[in-house]
């Protein structure tokens, strides 16, 4: 397992950084969970772009839905899938993940905000409430707005696929009524979602400073105030 997990955490580093950084602010007895999830959340998601014909993506993407079915099976040769069946999370939500890539392998021009909007409410919501999984939590519990901060964190994701600007204008919408809920809540319940949500925060103030970039490092040290002060 160490050996897999090494190779998850080398494709995770080199496919997202950010996601990297924030699974490690997962308590140490859940991260490798949280890898789990992000390292095969980032393979799934590129998919799409990484394939030059429809059918291709979509053998692709059905291999994850055979591999990862009701019974996955956690011998299987690919880290990532080997991974994830260890962790047994909620098959429905892993389904919504891949799932959610369909429409972009069918697209013959540039997607509308509302088309990139859907495929976001598909995977989005559901990736969240993996993430929710991971830290022991009961998406059924969690507040209205979770669905808010996956919406809006994979809009951001999804922005170069559309008309970027617009995108962005209304990822920014979704994930500022996310961020307002979250630290409006009590200290405690922040401090539980908080592993979770910290890629909200990055992915919140990407977005509302879109076009602008800020450095590498500025952006590190806001991740570690986040994570310091409990709020995003």
């Amino acid at each position: 397992m160490e050996e897999d997990a090494h190779i998850l955490r080398t494709q995770l580093r080199a496919n997202d950084g950010d996601l990297y950084l924030c699974h490690l602010f997962t308590p140490a007895d859940k991260r490798l969970r949280m890898l789990a999830l992000y390292a095969a959340y980032t393979e799934i998601a590129r998919i799409p772009s990484e394939v030059s014909e429809p059918m291709v993506g979509a053998i692709r993407l059905q291999w994850w839905r055979d591999v990862l079915g009701d019974t996955p099976d956690a011998s299987n040769a690919s880290p990532f899938v080997a991974a994830l069946a260890a962790c047994d999370f909620c098959v429905e939500d892993i389904a919504c993940l891949i799932d959610g890539r369909m429409s972009a392998l069918e697209r013959t021009q540039m997607p509308t905000l509302e088309e990139l909007e859907a495929e976001a409410t598909i995977v989005g919501p559901a990736f969240m409430r993996l993430s929710l999984e991971v830290l022991g939590l009961s998406p059924a519990v969690c507040p209205a707005w979770l669905r808010d901060a996956g919406i809006g964190f994979e809009l951001v994701r999804l922005a170069h696929d559309g008309p970027t600007e617009v995108v962005m204008e209304r990822a920014s919408s979704w994930l500022e009524t996310a961020r307002a809920g979250f630290n409006a809540s009590p200290r405690r319940e922040r401090a539980k979602l908080l592993p979770a949500f910290l890629i909200i925060g990055l992915t919140a103030r990407f977005a509302r400073a879109w076009p602008m970039r800020e450095s590498l490092l500025r952006h590190q040290m806001r991740l570690l105030l986040s994570a310091f002060r409990g709020k995003i």
